[in-house]
């Protein structure tokens, strides 16, 4: 019975231990690999892991990597005498390097030959799958971009489609680039004969130093980074180092492009690397600043490494290579939106005249003179004097590369560098033109600010006002950006809702049409109303092919999703403008608030005297005689007055050119002609009308004539009246900046 029982616990302890054991974790693509080399080598002499654990007992799985490199499995010796342990990393000897936020000296002097881990040549390399494999495409999880208006990052790849696979939503091929000039890199190590014939590195990049050379390590320090426009876009890969490989005890990173560019930082499994979008040109000359990447995709190798301490067991680094995916998409029916920055506040402006306005140069649509071409594809440069072509930039690779530089990219300095003749500077472009008669002291263009403007309702009623898209940003479409144009009247509602004037709002911007024709306004518009114009922008729109900046983050889903959803709520407000059109202070274009300001007014009224105190005779000829009448006297009058057509007011008393037809009792009859001064309250309705009740004062000549005896002659005369007053402004005269005798003198 006893050994019945020993047997039955020995069974259960072997099953529970079986049970217990950590499996293996599933290899992929994993090549094949002798039991020597799979099992845990024991590590060199002096050497200790950074946590001080004991080797794992089962390694970590490495299936489709580009390289392991391993410590030393038994003599360094045989190992050196074959030719020398590997690099820190792949190419460390070939590419440029850059290191963050980790101290760079150490991996720069193991790079020139000092002593590290693998130093001594004892460490052996085992080649992987040189291919594509989809572990290491795995370890870029996403693509995002930042630029200094977007409030988060903007994912443009790595959303899951329906069938899984990741999607390319948005293009950045039409934003602009951040400067890295200031990121400070290392040269690659040189041979002895070629470091003794470089010439001296550019400031804040080290010279080049021989392989050996480890007497002195400079610390490369960055220089001060340059300000980015707000349009200046910032490509970010974010990437995982895969699970079934982790180490605890990898202490670097280097992520190298396909262009000779490195990068290197400490060791996190989850990472972000900042890359740059080359848009057209090949690789150009490496300088370890930015990595590179390309329209038509590419690839990258990421390497974990240490210098001084193996990882869990006897691994020193192991490599991946990275397949970055196509930045376009020119396979796929309703292919990725391309990303455009917002209008500045200025770029946007909306223009008016008594006539059709002739297209004109803009100074703020032109690229200032020696700046440089914005990004995005370009047509073919025209050849130079003596029939041979331009040289292509070297700042990238065409639009639609395969992400490899071409031959001979990146071998050398240009021509000029190398002591060769120089091209002949470039001629500085002219200033742009305004066009003939156009008067830049009077009222011109006026931006979608949200502030407000006066007009006269004449252009708006000729259907002579635009709104124009300028700004540099322009020359970048190279697709149809879709906006949408409302212009409603305020002050008046329909159905509880202010009017809409426009029918089809929709307006599609390229570089050779960015202007949207107000039609005439006829119906539900009079000369005195309150406008907004506003200009929304349409990212759902099926005729547009560009997003906005501001409008990527909302409608992401929706331009992936079968059911994109309504266009009208996934439009925003760009640009708006309140228009006062109004009969009175009119210009030939659109002025601002604070520019129109009050205006004289001249109209007709007809003045009806209910009371009237008259002097009638001159004392130094007779006594004075005062003559009281009740609704005795009418007459026509010249007004003149100050009004305010945004406030619709006019200034309390207007001054008065006219005359009366009096009778002053005892047969006489009186013809006076006066200058005075009388009230402006209206008493009905407001703006042009002008009735009002009030005292009208003044002094003329008087012509009295008498029935029943002679003639009275010509006399002076002042009289102060109780009127009421009748009568219709008209706009006359100007005073906001120059004056028009109803008339319009535009361009």
């Amino acid at each position: 019975m006893s050994a019945r029982r020993s047997a039955m616990f020995l069974s259960a302890v072997a099953l529970a231990a079986a049970l217990a054991a950590p499996a293996a974790a599933p290899a992929q693509d994993e090549p094949e690999t002798d039991a020597e080399e799979a099992a845990p080598a024991a590590a060199p002499a002096g050497a200790r892991s950074a946590t001080g654990a004991p080797p794992m007992a089962v390694p970590a799985d490495f299936g489709g990597s580009l390289q392991v490199v391993r410590a030393p499995a038994g003599t360094a010796g045989a190992a050196a005498a074959a030719g020398g342990g590997p690099e820190i990393f792949p190419d460390a000897r070939r590419v440029w390097m850059s290191v963050r936020d980790t101290d760079p000296v150490p991996i720069e002097a193991a790079r020139r030959g000092d002593r590290w881990l693998c130093s001594g040549g004892g460490c052996a390399a085992q080649t992987g799958d040189p291919g594509q494999s989809p572990i290491g495409d795995q370890i870029l999880r996403s693509i995002k971009l930042q630029t200094p208006t977007l409030p988060l990052p903007l994912t443009v790849w790595g959303r899951l489609s329906e069938d899984g696979q990741r999607l390319l939503d948005f293009d950045p091929v039409l934003l602009g680039r951040r400067s890295y000039r200031h990121v400070c890199a290392y040269r690659p190590v040189a041979p002895l004969a070629d470091a003794a014939r470089s010439p001296a590195g550019a400031p804040g990049v080290p010279a080049a130093s021989p392989r050996g050379n480890v007497d002195h390590v400079d610390v490369c320090r960055d220089g001060r980074p340059e300000p980015p426009p707000p349009d200046a876009g910032e490509l970010t890969l974010g990437m995982q180092w895969p699970k079934q490989s982790e180490m605890a005890d990898f202490h670097y990173l280097a992520i190298v492009d396909s262009c000779g560019n490195a990068r290197v930082q400490p060791f996190q499994r989850t990472f972000t690397v900042p890359v740059l979008e080359v848009a057209s040109g090949g690789c150009g000359r490496p300088d370890g600043k930015v990595l590179r990447v390309f329209p038509g995709g590419g690839w990258l190798r990421v390497t974990a490494f240490n210098l001084h301490e193996p990882a869990a067991g006897n691994v020193v680094n192991a490599t991946y290579r990275v397949t970055i995916p196509p930045l376009e998409n020119l396979v796929e029916s309703n292919p990725a939106r391309l990303l455009f920055p917002d209008p500045l506040a200025d770029d946007l402006k909306v223009d008016c005249g008594p006539t059709p306005i002739a297209p004109r140069a803009d100074p703020g649509s032109a690229p200032p003179p020696g700046s440089a071409r914005p990004p995005g594809p370009t047509g073919p440069a025209a050849a130079p004097p003596g029939g041979r072509p331009p040289p292509r930039a070297a700042t990238g690779q065409p639009r639609g590369g395969a992400g490899t530089p071409p031959a001979g990219a990146g071998q050398g300095p240009p021509a000029a560098a190398q002591g060769g003749p120089r091209p002949p500077p470039r001629a500085a472009l002219p200033p742009p033109r305004l066009a003939p008669g156009a008067d830049p002291s009077r009222p011109g263009p006026q931006p979608l600010a949200h502030g407000a403007v006066v007009i006269s309702p004449a252009p708006l009623r000729l259907g002579n006002c635009r709104i124009r898209l300028t700004g540099q940003t322009k020359h970048r479409l190279v697709a149809p950006l879709a906006l949408h144009v409302s212009l409603t009247r305020t002050d008046q509602l329909r159905g509880g809702a202010p009017i809409e004037l426009l029918q089809d709002g929709t307006w599609i911007v390229t570089p050779s049409s960015a202007e949207f024709p107000l039609p005439p306004l006829a119906e539900d518009f009079d000369g005195d109303a309150r406008l907004r114009l506003a200009v929304y922008s349409d990212p759902l729109s099926p005729q547009g092919k560009v997003v906005l900046l501001s409008d990527a983050g909302r409608v992401a889903s929706s331009l992936r999703s079968s059911d994109p959803g309504e266009p009208e709520r996934a439009r925003r407000l760009v640009g708006s403008v309140a228009i006062h059109s109004v009969p009175l202070c009119g210009e030939d274009n659109f002025e601002t608030l604070e520019a129109a300001g009050s205006c004289f007014r001249t109209y007709l009224t007809v003045p009806a005297m209910l009371a009237t105190l008259q002097i009638t005779r001159a004392p130094w000829v007779e006594k004075p005689l005062v003559t009281r009448s009740v609704l005795s006297a009418v007459g026509v009058a010249l007004a003149i007055d100050r009004y305010d057509p945004v406030e619709r007011r006019a200034f309390p008393v207007a001054a008065q050119l006219g005359g009366f037809v009096q009778t002053l009792g005892e047969g006489r009859v009186g013809l006076l002609g006066y200058v005075g001064i009388a009230p402006t309250v209206p008493i009905l309705g407001s703006g042009g009308n002008t009735t009002s009740f009030g005292f009208l004062a003044g002094i003329g000549l008087e012509y009295i004539t008498n029935e029943a005896g002679p003639d009275e002659g010509l006399k002076p005369a002042a009289f102060l009246s109780a009127v009421v007053q009748v009568g219709q402004a008209a706009p006359q005269v100007s005073t906001s900046r120059s004056a028009s005798f109803g008339t319009y003198a535009g361009d």
